[in-house]
């Protein structure tokens, strides 16, 4: 019930994207809402592993979101200080637009880790003993 609650966010955060890019108004606050959806949907899935595969998951999640938020934000300060004289972007906009970003991105780390975890738990499941000769 929970993820199908989850995919109808998402598909109405989706077409409320759309409007906000034709209108303009709820554009920070739709990112920061699919952000969230994204994340939830992503964490749904690695609630049903062990207590120590989604402890080490959102382990490495956090590094490397850290890593990609500080190189980012170092970027986007350099470019905004030497090259626009008067940001037109509001400061909640920009809070709102930075924490969508990061929850999506958490949620997209959240699925790479998974696959790979579950890569490397299918490579151990089907490695055999074979008698030596």
């Amino acid at each position: 019930m929970r993820k199908k609650l989850l995919i109808g966010f998402m598909i109405f955060f989706v077409g409320l994207f759309l409007f906000a890019l034709w209108d303009g108004v709820f554009l920070s606050i739709t990112i920061v809402g699919l952000g969230f959806t994204i994340y939830g949907y992503r964490h749904e899935e690695i609630e049903k592993l062990e207590e120590k595969v989604s402890k080490r998951i959102m382990r490495q999640v956090d590094a490397t979101l850290m890593n990609i938020m500080i190189y980012g934000l170092l970027v986007i300060g350099v470019v905004i200080n030497f090259f626009l004289d008067e940001p037109q972007i509001l400061l909640i906009d920009a809070i709102y637009i930075v924490l969508g970003v990061s929850f999506g991105l958490r949620g997209l780390l959240i699925r790479s880790v998974y696959q790979e975890v579950i890569q490397e738990q299918s490579k151990v499941a089907t490695i055999r003993k074979t008698p030596s000769s």
